[in-house]
């Protein structure tokens, strides 16, 4: 009776003074990139933690060790019960995950996707690197600095149903035929690679042989070209065929080093995830509002606009590209690329 009436007066002496009696639990947010162990994710995934530390957030980490898509949307339908508030996520399949992803918005979840968006009704808002025509650029660009003549080159992508792969390779087919100085490329394939380094090796070692003319490979995707330069430095093309687009620095430093790739590009995955935790947080908050032609200001970033696509996307761009070459290996000295 007599420890009742302690627990009783405390109780009264909190509420009078205001304190705390039980620590409150903090607000969590979600990130579910397509796979984990990648140095683009683990990047993206420190740069949402800042985000999260500067706004009072706890951050969950969930994915799948390697490019599964059925893994992947089973750790989405797992956190269901969960009631998850913020997500921030990137999937290797457009339409799979929407289904789950719905529920989730259903039941009140923000949810903001990056490196490629999902389906019609599967995010709140879709964060891009860049427009796909300023990457389109920036990967022919790349691929011109590597072999000014152009000649027969092959598009790697991790499979076909991946929004990021198939708008940036509309851009590059639409550069090829309307300015000049890209009409020198001829894409003679398109092949996949399911973002495996040693797919990508095999990939590109079997393309090598079967066209002994090939000037070189075009990509987005950071897991594919470390491997495909190897492939190409293996079997002693260095020099003939080049691969080039999108890659992490740190996994191209010894091919710039030793001749086999003259310039890629990127922007830092790490604001990547930053942007898109930040507005994921800010926008379930009700501090922003997800409309057609509206300005952002995100810290350490800038303002970003966001705009309605054809296929009814919220997006909004990072769209501050990078080249690396030798001597600019790093971001602090990369080159920025003049934006149109």
């Amino acid at each position: 009776m007599r420890r009742i009436r302690i627990v009783v007066v405390a109780l009264l002496l909190a509420a009078v003074v205001g304190l705390p009696l039980f620590a409150q639990k903090k607000e969590r947010l979600y990130y579910v990139p397509k796979f984990t162990g990648f140095i683009f994710f683990e990047l993206a995934g420190q740069g949402a933690k800042q985000a999260c530390d500067e706004l009072g957030l706890d951050m969950v980490t969930l994915g799948t060790t390697q490019n599964d898509v059925e893994g992947y949307v089973q750790i989405l339908q797992n956190l269901v019960p969960q009631k998850p508030q913020i997500m921030v996520t990137t999937s290797s399949d457009a339409n799979a995950p929407v289904p789950v992803l719905k529920k989730m918005k259903a039941a009140g979840a923000t949810i903001v996707t990056f490196d490629s968006p999902v389906g019609k009704g599967g995010q709140d808002l879709y964060v891009n690197m860049a427009p796909y025509r300023i990457q389109a650029i920036a990967e022919l660009e790349s691929a011109l600095y590597n072999n000014p003549k152009g000649g027969k080159v092959i598009w790697l992508a991790p499979s076909p149903n991946i929004t990021l792969f198939n708008k940036v390779k509309e851009a590059i087919d639409d550069l090829v035929k309307t300015v000049a100085k890209y009409k020198v490329f001829q894409f003679i394939d398109t092949l996949y690679m399911a973002d495996d380094p040693d797919k990508s090796y095999q990939v590109a070692t079997s393309a090598m042989e079967a066209h002994p003319d090939l000037a070189g490979f075009i990509t987005s995707s950071g897991m594919a070209n470390p491997a495909v330069n190897k492939a190409i430095q293996d079997t002693g093309r260095t020099g003939k065929v080049y691969s080039t687009g999108m890659a992490l620095p740190s996994t191209m430093e010894t091919f710039l080093n030793d001749g086999v790739n003259k310039q890629f590009a990127l922007w830092s995955p790490y604001w990547f995830g930053y942007m898109s935790a930040y507005l994921a947080i800010k926008i379930h908050s009700g501090e922003i509002k997800v409309k057609d032609g509206s300005v952002v200001d995100v810290p350490n970033i800038g303002k970003r606009k966001m705009y309605m696509t054809a296929d009814e996307v919220m997006y909004t761009d990072l769209n501050m590209m990078l080249f690396f070459r030798k001597g600019h290996e790093s971001w602090e000295n990369a080159i920025p690329m003049p934006l149109e």
